[in-house]
């Protein structure tokens, strides 16, 4: 598909253009363009889901030491900072929508301090099947910097949930065995906003 080189070179430029926001002062007008530009991006790649094999799905953030970190012990004399401790995760959302193609998300999740109490999430890919991520059938493993879930019956498949500025992702990683068809090789993470609706 032709439009697909296009689509993943701009994903690379607004990648990349969002590595370098914090060290670039811009002026309203210019975050207001790139945001446009961003969004015209964002729409092409919905488009495709469902008609292209979805990219891999993204890492979550790593844990930074955080100010305030306490020093700690070292091995060469030099102090060490031991990171603050994090706090979990707050965030309850529903995002329901179908695309022209017929793409469909429909995902609820609840999480408090970390702690996930609701996830039915569900992905529809046509003419190829759908995804069902249920906490019933996931145990957790981690609460911070990002939510971890395994599946009970397959200790390969992790669903994981993490915020990023005013964005909420909830990706699955190699959970083939919770999809029908070939649903899991189309289906994309799931993005909410903070205000818990779709991203």
């Amino acid at each position: 598909m032709p439009g697909g080189k296009l689509i993943r070179k701009s994903i690379l430029v607004i990648a990349a253009l969002g590595v370098a926001a914090p060290a670039v002062a811009f002026d309203y007008e210019e975050l207001m363009k790139l945001k446009r530009q961003f969004e015209v991006v964002r729409d092409l790649i919905r488009k495709l889901r469902g008609r292209e094999p979805a990219p891999p799905p993204p890492s979550p953030p790593t844990q930074t030491p955080a100010p305030g970190g306490q020093p700690g012990p070292s091995t060469d004399g030099r102090p060490v900072v031991v990171p603050a401790p994090a706090t979990g995760m707050n965030f309850a959302g529903s995002c329901v929508g179908r695309d022209e193609t017929g793409y469909a998300e429909n995902a609820q999740v609840r999480v408090a301090d970390g702690k996930v109490s609701q996830m039915n999430v569900r992905i529809d890919v046509p003419s190829r099947g759908n995804c069902r991520y249920q906490l019933a059938v996931f145990r957790q493993t981690k609460q911070t910097p990002f939510v971890e879930l395994i599946a009970n019956n397959d200790a390969t498949c992790a669903v994981r949930m993490w915020q990023q500025g005013d964005r909420i992702t909830l990706t699955a990683s190699e959970c083939a065995s919770q999809c029908t068809g070939s649903a899991f090789e189309y289906a994309w993470p799931v993005e909410f906003n903070a205000k818990g609706g779709c991203g």
